[in-house]
């Protein structure tokens, strides 16, 4: 589970818009959807969509409030259907993932990132 990052632009808002307006927009492009978790860094905002009756259908997004867009992040693990809170639960703590998160220059940059649980984000090679 998890492995080499990937992650998308879904939504431009700008950089002005309040974080409630934000996340609306988010939330009409990725449709019929219910917030799991919500984690807010000075940098960017992540949280953690279901399709309210599947459990295994999360999907992770991530603002970069200085860029003003939303970015959906997958990763290249076969897990096509979405991932359950658990599963999300171990990204945060055994992967570090706010360690990359928190710092969206880091990942706008281009570089690509690896996630595996017991190690913290790495770039791939």
């Amino acid at each position: 589970m998890f492995g080499r990052m990937m992650i998308e632009p879904v939504v431009q808002i700008g950089p002005a818009v309040d974080l409630q307006t934000a996340i609306a927009e988010l939330i009409k492009v990725a449709e019929n959807v219910e917030i799991v978790r919500w984690i807010e860094l000075p940098a960017s905002v992540l949280l953690f969509l279901l399709v309210p009756g599947d459990p295994d259908s999360g999907a992770v997004y991530v603002l970069d409030r200085n860029k003003g867009t939303w970015y959906a992040v997958d990763f290249e693990d076969e897990q096509f259907g979405g991932y359950s809170v658990s599963q999300l639960e171990m990204l945060l703590k055994e992967c570090n993932f706010l360690d990359l998160i928190e710092r969206p220059g880091l990942w706008r940059s281009g570089l690509r990132w690896v996630v595996m649980p017991g190690m913290r984000p790495e770039t791939a090679v």
